[in-house]
């Protein structure tokens, strides 16, 4: 019977009379389906050759391997921010030796699309002269303990002569801000 009994099988209207007699059947197809549901997630889950395979096995000729939604080793060492593709402009590299005068380095993690896009505003040959610190403990080269004693609020933040600015910024708002320090020295 389709749906687990939900239905009659003279295929007619249920009667409103015999809600009971519906119930039965329909709480029995429930639980069989969360008994399947959560068998396969068990198996999938013991499959994984333990508790740390989630993150950091990698596959084995024996069968075993990684969950499905893990990639890579989930070592430190992978988690490296996607590569810059874009060539620094006049106005990127000039901003970038004013940035470094200043001492400017800019706070980030491996994940944040902001991050990227920040950098890929800048260009790989200025990004190349700015100090890139990554925040998060699980990227490459992390320094979380920097980023938390500096109170860094999110990412990215630049720090720039010891001030921190949080957030994306173009090209001409970080001018704006190298400037304006630039003219106070």
């Amino acid at each position: 019977s389709w749906s687990g009994g939900m239905l009659p099988e003279d295929g007619g209207d249920p009667d409103p009379s015999d809600a009971a007699g519906l119930r039965g059947p329909g709480l029995a197809a429930a639980a069989s389906s969360v008994g399947v549901a959560t068998a396969a997630a068990l198996a999938l889950f013991l499959s994984a050759d333990g508790p740390a395979a989630a993150t950091a096995s990698p596959p084995t000729a024996g069968g075993g391997g990684t969950l499905l939604a893990s990639a890579g080793t989930g070592l430190p060492s992978d988690n490296r921010p996607p590569p810059i593709t874009t060539r620094s402009s006049r106005e990127a590299l000039d901003l970038a030796g004013d940035m470094n005068t200043l001492h400017a380095r800019m706070f980030g993690a491996f994940w944040c699309s902001h991050c990227y896009e920040q950098k890929q505003a800048l260009g790989l040959e200025a990004m190349r002269s700015i100090p890139y610190v990554e925040c998060d403990r699980e990227g490459f080269n992390g320094r979380r303990d920097l980023c938390k004693e500096m109170e860094v609020p999110g990412y990215p933040t630049w720090e720039i002569n010891g001030e921190l600015f949080p957030g994306e910024r173009s090209l001409g708002e970080l001018r704006e801000i190298v400037d304006d320090i630039l003219k106070d020295k």
